[in-house]
């Protein structure tokens, strides 16, 4: 059986029968507004330039081609694409799923925006907003959730080009993730005519050195070595600083080192797996206090910047991007 779009949508709509209300974040290649009336559960990404209509109509058709359970797994883990939007023949944005509440916090009676991964990186300045802070086992079981939902992806020829802090969502209870930007999502079996949009400072070297031309599954690894060491040690960890053993789980450290060599050599989604299984059982399950590592003065960083804004205007924007016209 074949799953119908949720809720109800053709695969391409005009931009004028969308409905959509007020901007939700602005970023440097696309805006985000809330939709109205019966497709609240999903927001419309407004592209800045025109999007390569046959890649994102690609997207779209996967999601509808979906068996239920797989949609159900796909709305609840991905803000997914389930329909192109056009003006003329022009596609100018998308309708994606929208995460529900449990991944938003409240900043005030009026503001709430998402719960993304640098409320966990920076959270003495998230406590001080009411988020409340993860314990280093809880980390683990997110870190977990992130590789069961990549891996979802991988076994569909699946990788995602811009996976960063920003764009992983979280909830405590109990541990669960959810991915934005999946329109960024690329199938690893075909090429891209589509700019290339990614936060630098969790792109793959590879990829900003032109050795490879797109982030493939050495680069999903890398970023997964980046969040560990910056979710459970220090956000303003970078590869080649020092994790320290009585901060960081053993099962984990030459993962870390792994991830940040050659990309032959770095772990897969399963071996990730087996690792943050094995992290579970060496982690106490504490609220433990970053560790004095890396120099923040010393290193601009997106997701830090991005964090900041979004206190001040409640968006979600990475500011320094790679953008690559292929």
């Amino acid at each position: 059986m074949i799953a119908e779009a949720w809720p109800p949508v053709p695969p391409r709509i005009p931009e004028a029968e969308v409905g959509f209300g007020e901007p939700q974040a602005v970023g440097g290649a696309s805006t985000v507004y809330t939709v109205l009336g019966q497709r609240k559960s999903l927001l419309y990404k407004r592209y800045s330039e025109p999007h390569v209509a046959a890649e994102l109509d690609r997207l779209v058709s996967k999601y509808s081609g979906m068996a239920p359970k797989a949609a159900a797994y796909a709305r609840t883990h991905l803000a997914w694409p389930v329909a192109a939007v056009c003006d003329g023949d022009h596609v100018v944005g998308v309708l994606v799923v929208r995460a529900g509440q449990e991944f938003h916090v409240t900043l005030s009676a009026s503001r709430t925006r998402v719960r993304d991964f640098n409320f966990l990186l920076y959270e003495k300045r998230a406590e001080k907003l009411g988020v409340e802070r993860a314990t280093d086992r809880q980390k683990v079981e997110l870190l977990r959730g992130l590789v069961d939902v990549l891996s979802w992806l991988d076994e569909r020829g699946l990788v995602h080009e811009d996976l960063a802090a920003h764009n992983v969502l979280w909830r405590l209870d109990p541990p669960s993730v959810f991915v934005l930007d999946c329109d960024s999502l690329r199938s690893l079996a075909e090429s891209s005519k589509q700019p290339l949009y990614t936060t630098v400072d969790w792109t793959d070297p590879r990829v900003l050195t032109n050795d490879v031309d797109r982030p493939d599954g050495a680069s999903t690894s890398y970023v997964l070595g980046l969040l560990a060491a910056r979710t459970l040690v220090s956000p303003y960890w970078h590869p080649g600083d020092t994790l320290p053993a009585d901060r960081f789980p053993a099962a984990l450290t030459q993962m870390v080192a792994r991830a940040h060599g050659p990309a032959e050599d770095r772990p897969s989604l399963p071996e990730w797996g087996r690792a943050l299984d094995g992290a579970l059982a060496q982690t106490t399950g504490t609220v433990v206090e970053p560790a004095s590592v890396g120099d923040p003065d010393a290193t601009k960083r997106a997701d830090h910047v991005a964090f900041l804004v979004g206190l001040t205007v409640g968006v979600a924007l990475a500011v320094f991007v790679l953008v690559r016209f292929v």
